[in-house]
């Protein structure tokens, strides 16, 4: 776990709770897109902020399996990577964005909310960064 990004999601969780009361998210990649947008809002950290323009998705599974998001930094030729592993299912007993949305044009509900927000913390917390040994 990545404290610096966990303290920048929990600082702005006003507004992605706000993102998730407007809009039911589609799938993990808008989550995942949503989180590093922003965990990387951190001006002081510039040269160390993950780019929510350059996540790229590895999935090899079917009905269900490990979806793969690699993110690379900001700037020019990133150097530094993250990434986060987000299983999956193909039923709502077995996957937890699938238990979590329904299918209609309602907006969520404050349960939703509290899930979907658990989930993207969960996510940011998974988050860890290439090439650095786990502690």
């Amino acid at each position: 776990m990545i404290q610096q990004f966990v303290d920048r999601f929990m600082a702005k969780k006003g507004e992605v709770r706000a993102q998730f009361a407007k809009k039911q998210p589609d799938n993990y990649a808008e989550i995942v897109k949503m989180v590093v947008g922003v965990i990387g809002e951190d001006k002081d950290y510039a040269d160390d902020n993950p780019d929510p323009e350059r996540i790229h998705a590895i999935d090899d599974g079917d009905y269900q399996g490990t979806l793969l998001f690699v993110i690379g930094a900001t700037g020019y030729q990133p150097n530094d990577y993250w990434y986060v592993k987000v299983s999956y299912g193909s039923c709502s007993g077995c996957d937890t964005l699938e238990g979590i949305r329904s299918y209609d044009d309602d907006p969520p509900t404050e349960e939703q909310i509290n899930d979907y927000m658990a989930l993207a913390l969960h996510i940011v917390q998974g988050l860890k960064k290439m090439d650095e040994e786990e502690t």
